[in-house]
């Protein structure tokens, strides 16, 4: 079969053809059709988080679709792509717990670009940040996998939402998922002007760094900044002062923590609003063959919604 392989942390992946895979005890074999490019994948391959090192070389891909006994799939957990080879394949073998199945006739495309970034956007809004139809919700880094996903469910609360960009040319994308409002927003100094209005409630983060200084001086009494990631920088630097005068919390979601319950519950109320087009998301499906670049466009901030490898192609 084919696969996207890793040969040294810090590498370039090469597609190659590599052994098919044998299920052993407990384990399904599914035929991938589409497997999902994170942030988390390219770390993984740098070494920063996950096992690559010890199973080089490696195929990264933390969740996919695909099909199992004939019948269609979502591949997601069980350490796939991070504690154990990933999806970016014509072929896995994987626990039983790790696949589940979807109806018939659901844009696999789609629900393969699901997984992560739809649960993390859920769980943030709602586990984490409590949202209600009464918040103001700024949306930090609003054109990516997780944030033009929280567009649309957070305005299925019928809260107010706002998003940011760094970049002019993805406001349009950000205007698409159903913002209220978008504003440009490169340097973090810039976040208090642009949102004044807002006075946001809410606040999900992925940006981590100054951006997530500036967002607790603009956040409103009361109110709740969600960070999932670090996308600008891992180290911010806060005034706490600020932040407990305002009586504000900084919550983080961790979906590596997630109890598999959960995640399975999430995602079931996600695929169904994809079954029924009350979500869409927005997926640019490319060649296997393009992972590497896939990566490299991850790391120069150049995507909009999410990338998706048609494994078959």
């Amino acid at each position: 079969m084919r696969a996207a392989c890793l040969h040294e942390l810090g590498g370039s992946l090469q597609l190659e053809t590599v052994p098919d895979p044998t299920p052993a005890e407990g384990e399904v074999l599914v035929e991938m059709a589409y497997a999902s490019v994170n942030p988390l994948d390219v770390w993984v391959t740098q070494g920063s988080t996950g096992a690559a090192a010890d199973h080089l070389p490696w195929i990264p891909g933390t969740e996919g679709t695909g099909y199992a006994d004939g019948h269609p799939v979502m591949v997601n957990g069980a350490g796939i792509g991070v504690l154990r080879p990933g999806l970016y394949c014509e072929q896995t073998a994987v626990p039983r717990a790790a696949v589940t199945e979807v109806p018939e006739g659901v844009d696999l495309a789609q629900l393969a670009g699901l997984g992560v970034a739809g649960v993390t956007a859920w769980a943030s809004l709602y586990d984490r940040a409590q949202l209600t139809a009464d918040d103001r919700v700024l949306i930090l880094g609003a054109s990516g996998g997780v944030g033009s996903l929280a567009v649309p469910l957070a305005q299925g609360t019928a809260a107010t939402v706002w998003g940011q960009t760094t970049q002019a040319e993805k406001v349009p994308v950000i205007e698409a998922a159903g913002a209220d409002h978008v504003v440009v927003v490169a340097e973090a100094g810039e976040l208090a002007a642009a949102v004044a209005e807002l006075r946001p409630t809410v606040i999900m983060d992925g940006v981590g760094g100054a951006f997530t200084a500036a967002a607790v001086e603009v956040l409103h009494t009361n109110g709740r900044i969600a960070v999932y990631g670090t996308s600008a920088d891992q180290m911010a630097s806060l005034n706490l002062r600020v932040l407990y005068r305002k009586n504000g919390s900084i919550l983080g979601y961790g979906g590596l923590v997630m109890a598999d319950e959960k995640r399975r519950s999430i995602l079931a109320g996600l695929v169904a609003m994809v079954a029924d087009g009350s979500l869409t998301v927005p997926v640019e499906v490319v060649p296997l063959a393009d992972a590497g670049r896939c990566h490299r466009r991850i790391l120069d901030r150049e995507v909009t919604g999410k990338l998706v490898l048609d494994t078959k192609a």
